[in-house]
């Protein structure tokens, strides 16, 4: 704890006048020990989840026109010959609290006036209470129970509050927290200005300074008046490189290859947690996903799978990065096999999830996040479409393109750890590997370099889809000028055009003899 910086703060609330909030109390003397133990109590649970707390003891309180409770300056503060035993007479008030609430009592001073400062910062190990014992000490006199503030005002928590005390200190948000070391210099302006543009009107950013986009986006220490601190997630959302303030804030892709000779090689992601989503989920879908579309004897329809499911590997690397512990210092690893892709984090689904909840189950409404505003921020870039819902798309686009069931792996109870797998399509992997027998399917083609290849042309956009949409149509067909009228609604001229450029330019056709002139096929 850095009390030059924590003083330094404490002074400059005072100097501006702050009013009374969730995080800043003023007392007059420390004899006002109910108010100061139900204080306590209440920033112990920090409803609002501040960062740190003030009680601030030797300065007296006033309204005015404008504001309720700021302080009376210069303030009355503690003749230096009583500040220990005031020390002394706050400490004493642990013993009525339950679980014990860590706070630190230093001394300040203001203009020469010397003061006492509780400092109160964020907790676990909760919620907290008053003890019954302090109910019967004539100098406390203070009901028991938890306490919590809610703005100015520290009261007893009612039902719901209660509720959302037991369901906080069960779900701790590291994200949430400021940064330690890190400061608005670790953002970066483009990255912050680059969400702003795919997340809002851009009038609302043009013209801005890197501290009012950061501001706009509440990535600041809302204690700090200086404006420089910032939070964790606002490093792992806008920093290019945030594993140097938050070790291990990266994602390890891990390639299991076959071959002659079994190796393993690893390659790892960087920069922002949402660009990472994209560089990963790009890198896996160019090199390790493929397709094959079919056409099954008899059958005059053709049909396409996936080895591996893309729009699973979109939401389950999604839930991967919304839903890790980044205090815990371990990368997520996406491991990529011929059969499998197996994404794990190194931490359980918080309570009252169960790893049961999440092979069984589609849709968790309750279901609570490591990382509240990084699940925003992906939602708000279209990476998440609703909350609660990314395993259940993940479990549908599955069970559509033919696969197994995705599964998490069960461990020991004690492990702690998420590990999610993708298999791999069994027909498409009996086909690939020659054990599926010929005479029941008739593979066409693998169509992504394919497709890719027409993409990559020069042609318009309206060439470039006509052509997909005959090798769509046709597959392994064999077909002619009549063929591509018929598909396309086009004249016989236009058809014979797409042809030679099929054939003499993308060199995506060849000619097929014996049945007649002007016939072709589709070939890689």
């Amino acid at each position: 704890m850095d009390y030059r910086q924590i003083k330094k703060q404490a002074n400059e609330i005072l100097k501006i006048k702050t009013a009374e909030c969730s995080y800043i109390e003023y007392k007059a003397s420390e004899q006002q020990l109910d108010k100061i133990l139900k204080t306590i109590c209440a920033y112990g649970n920090n409803y609002y989840n501040n960062d740190i707390q003030y009680i601030f003891i030797g300065v007296e309180e006033e309204n005015n026109e404008e504001q309720k409770a700021i302080p009376v300056l210069p303030i009355k503060g503690i003749a230096e010959g009583r500040l220990e035993k005031c020390k002394n007479t706050i400490n004493a008030l642990r013993s009525f609290l339950y679980p014990n609430v860590t706070f630190e009592v230093v001394s300040n001073d203001l203009d020469g006036i010397s003061y006492l400062l509780i400092i109160v910062k964020r907790q676990t190990g909760g919620p907290f209470m008053v003890a019954e014992k302090a109910e019967k000490d004539k100098k406390i006199n203070l009901k028991p129970g938890r306490y919590v503030r809610i703005e100015a005002d520290t009261r007893l928590a009612r039902v719901d509050e209660e509720y959302d005390l037991l369901r906080k200190f069960s779900n701790f948000h590291y994200s949430s927290i400021v940064s330690p070391g890190a400061s608005i210099d670790d953002l970066s302006a483009d990255l912050l200005r680059e969400y702003f543009s795919k997340t809002s009107s851009r009038q609302i950013s043009d013209g801005m300074e890197k501290k009012e986009l950061a501001k706009a986006l509440d990535l600041l220490d809302k204690n700090d008046p200086a404006d420089r601190r910032v939070k964790n997630y606002a490093v792992l959302m806008f920093s290019d490189h945030p594993e140097d303030r938050i070790p291990y804030a990266y994602t390890e892709l891990i390639i299991d290859m076959f071959g002659t000779k079994r190796k393993m090689e690893s390659k790892v992601f960087k920069g922002a947690v949402w660009k990472q989503y994209y560089a990963a989920l790009e890198y896996i879908n160019n090199n390790f996903l493929n397709e094959l579309v079919i056409r099954d004897d008899g059958n005059s329809d053709n049909r396409k799978i996936e080895n591996f499911a893309f729009i699973a590997l979109e939401e389950l690397l999604a839930n991967a990065i919304v839903h890790n512990n980044y205090e815990n210092g371990k990368p997520i690893q996406i491991y990529v096999s011929e059969k499998q892709i197996n994404i794990v984090n190194y931490n359980k689904p918080l309570p009252p999830i169960r790893i049961s909840d999440l092979n069984e189950r589609t849709f968790f409404n309750e279901r609570d996040t490591e990382n509240p505003e990084i699940r925003d921020m992906f939602k708000a870039l279209g990476i998440i479409e609703s909350f609660g819902t990314g395993i259940g798309e993940a479990k549908r686009s599955m069970r559509k393109n033919g696969s197994p069931d995705l599964f998490y792996k069960t461990f020991d109870v004690n492990d702690n750890v998420t590990s999610v797998v993708i298999p791999v399509n069994e027909e498409y992997y009996e086909i690939k590997n020659g054990s599926k027998p010929k005479k029941k399917v008739w593979i066409e083609t693998e169509t992504k370099d394919f497709k890719q290849k027409i993409l990559d042309s020069g042609y318009t956009n309206k060439i470039k889809q006509n052509v997909l949409k005959l090798y769509e149509e046709i597959g392994t067909e064999v077909f002619g000028n009549s063929r591509v009228v018929e598909i396309l609604g086009c004249s016989e001229v236009t058809a014979t055009s797409y042809l030679k450029r099929m054939k003499d330019e993308l060199k995506i056709i060849v000619p097929v003899e014996g049945m007649g002139k002007g016939k072709y096929k589709f070939s890689v």
